[in-house]
């Protein structure tokens, strides 16, 4: 075994340890919490105590708290995250058009910012000491270290309350009932719906890429290389296609960790514009004590964060061409 393989197989070690660790976490607080998912629905005379008795046990929640803990291991090792307890459906067919509407969201909004913020970054970069260097460093870094529903919350008083150019809340008109994902999501009901969050998540993660663009055409901006292209007769921007292109490597890996936590970054996003997404959903069933969501939609998150760690190690090793298979530097 080379020493690089070595080294995913520890990386792998502790972020399933990371893992082991989150969801025990989050199992040990569920149970902690004052009160019960069903006090309720005792409160309203929905349920009487002895109905109650047969639901606990329907759920194993009257056994022992190490019978519990291992039957949830279990359940999620197995992607068996069982039944919600207060919708009376499996736990999967609640989350997953929650988890397709974050990512529809997220994803394309991560992506556009990648792109356009790293192109700005570089070109500014390249300017240093220009206005728009000024100016891009100081909006973005702004932008980035206002919270996030603070700039979600703006958004909506300027754009929907006063200027009334999109709504303010939901995914779709409270009279649209689609059929499928390609109907709910091909449509200009949602686009219009679509527009005021997606503008936030793209603001939001965009100070982030255009500083690792920016410091990274900087720094490449008086190495050797360039000189070497400049004396052959390259324009500026083909120097600075060049530079942007040697400088793809930190962009690249902050892409890929990014996306595995793509979700935890924007949970009050999705809360402040009433997105069905899988981090509403989690707040909601966190307020609700609904263990087995609470639990499945944690793990979902943990293992997005897992595959996005190993993800970064593989690209790293990729493109940087001072790293080998061996874990050594290449020949």
């Amino acid at each position: 075994m080379t020493k690089f393989q070595r080294f995913l197989l520890k990386r792998l070690a502790i972020s399933v340890l990371l893992t082991l660790v989150a969801v025990s976490v989050i199992f040990v607080v569920l149970r902690l919490l004052p009160g019960s998912p069903f006090e309720a629905l005792v409160t309203s005379g929905n349920l009487n105590q002895e109905q109650i008795t047969e639901i606990r046990a329907m759920y194993g929640l009257d056994e022992p708290m190490w019978r519990q803990y291992v039957n949830y291991l279990t359940s999620l090792l197995t992607f068996q995250f069982g039944y919600s307890i207060l919708r009376s459906q499996p736990v999967w067919a609640v989350l997953e058009p929650r988890l397709i509407n974050s990512l529809i969201l997220l994803v394309p909004a991560l992506v556009t910012t990648a792109i356009l913020s790293s192109l700005l970054g570089m070109y500014a970069g390249w300017n240093r000491g220009s206005r728009l260097e000024k100016f891009s460093i100081v909006s973005t870094t702004l932008l980035r270290s206002t919270p996030v529903f603070i700039t979600a919350i703006f958004f909506i008083i300027v754009f929907a309350y006063n200027l009334e150019l999109a709504p303010a809340l939901g995914m779709r008109s409270i009279r649209a009932t689609p059929d499928g994902y390609i109907e709910t999501f091909a449509s200009l009901d949602f686009l219009h719906h679509y527009l005021l969050p997606f503008a936030v998540a793209v603001l939001y993660y965009s100070g982030d890429f255009l500083l690792l663009a920016r410091n990274g055409v900087v720094e490449k901006r008086g190495s050797e290389f360039l000189k070497l292209h400049r004396a052959k007769g390259l324009t500026e921007m083909e120097q600075l296609a060049r530079a942007g292109r040697n400088s793809m490597l930190p962009i690249l890996t902050y892409f890929t960790l990014r996306l595995g936590m793509i979700f935890q970054g924007l949970i009050l996003l999705e809360v402040v514009f009433s997105w069905p997404g899988i981090g509403r959903e989690l707040v909601l069933a966190i307020q609700q004590q609904d263990y087995p969501l609470v639990q499945a939609a944690v793990f979902i998150m943990a293992l997005a964060v897992i595959l996005a760690n190993l993800a970064a190690d593989v690209l790293y090793a990729y493109f940087d061409p001072t790293v080998s298979a061996s874990g050594g530097g290449s020949a």
